[in-house]
C-alpha cells in the first residue's frame, strides 16, 4: 500500500497531535463552515492517531523481528552446546556401534547447524532418540537431567522458530494496516487544511496552524497532488 504523504510517519503523527489540540478550540468554526467537519470527525482522527502512536512504526516491527531472530540464534547455540555434552556420553555408551551413533547425529551434526529448519528437525529427532536409549545412557553415568534437557531444548528451539516465522508472516499485514491508518490520518488533516483556507481567511496566523509540514514543496502543492 502506498503512503499518500511525502514526509516521515513521525512528522505526520506529530502534526496530527498538534492539529488535534488546536481543534479543541477551533472545531466549532470548522463545523459551522462544513457540517462534515464535526466532533465525530475529530473523534475518528484522535482514535486513529492514538492507535498509530501505540503500535509504533515499521522500525518497531523490524526491532521486534530482530528480537525473535536473536532468540532463535540463542536457542540454536544452546542446542549445539547441549549436543556436544550429550555426544560424549553417546560415544561412551556405544563406542563401537556406529549405527546408533548416527542415530544421535554424530557425524552429520555439523551439516545441520547452519540451517534453522534442519536444526529444528534434528533436535526433535535427537529428543526421540535420547528417550529410546535413555537406560543405556544412564547406565554409563549420564546425568538424567541432561537427557531431559534435550527434549526441553528441542521444544524451546521449535517455539522460537515458530514465533519468528509467524512474525515474518504477519509483518506485511501489520505494515499495510498501519499505512492505511496513516493515510486516514492524512486525509482527515487534509480536510481540515482545505477548509482552514476559508474558515480562517481573515486570520492568517490561525490559518497557518493547519498547514502540514513540507520539505521540498509547498503544503498546497503536496495536498493538491493527493486530492
Amino acid at each position: 500500500m502506498i503512503r499518500n504523504f511525502k514526509y516521515s510517519d513521525e512528522v505526520l503523527l506529530q502534526f496530527a497531535s498538534t492539529v488535534s489540540g488546536h481543534l479543541v478550540t477551533d472545531l466549532a468554526a470548522f463545523t459551522a463552515f462544513d457540517p462534515d467537519l464535526n466532533q465525530a470527525k475529530k473523534d475518528t482522527l484522535d482514535a486513529t492517531l492514538n492507535k498509530a502512536l501505540v503500535e509504533g512504526g515499521d522500525e518497531l516491527q523490524v526491532a521486534s523481528l530482530g528480537d525473535r531472530t536473536e532468540k532463535v540464534l540463542d536457542e540454536m547455540q544452546n542446542s549445539r552446546a547441549l549436543f556436544n555434552q550429550l555426544r560424549y556420553w553417546v560415544i561412551k555408551s556405544f563406542p563401537r556401534r556406529k549405527a546408533i551413533q548416527r542415530q544421535f547425529g554424530i557425524g552429520r551434526f555439523g551439516s545441520v547447524t547452519s540451517s534453522q529448519p534442519r536444526m529444528v528437525e534434528f533436535m526433535h529427532e535427537l529428543a526421540e532418540t535420547t528417550k529410546q536409549y535413555e537406560q543405556e545412557l544412564i547406565a554409563v553415568g549420564t546425568d538424567k537431567d541432561l537427557l531431559e534437557e534435550v527434549d526441553k531444548q528441542a521444544s524451546l528451539l521449535m517455539e522460537a522458530n515458530q514465533a519468528q516465522e509467524q512474525h515474518k508472516g504477519t509483518r506485511t499485514v501489520d505494515t499495510e494496516d498501519r499505512v492505511e491508518r496513516l493515510n486516514q490520518i492524512f486525509d482527515a488533516l487534509r480536510s481540515f487544511n482545505n477548509a482552514a483556507e476559508f474558515v480562517f481567511f481573515s486570520e492568517p496566523a490561525k490559518r497557518e496552524l493547519y498547514r502540514p509540514p513540507s520539505k521540498s514543496q509547498s503544503v498546497e502543492e503536496e495536498m493538491d497532488e493527493v486530492v
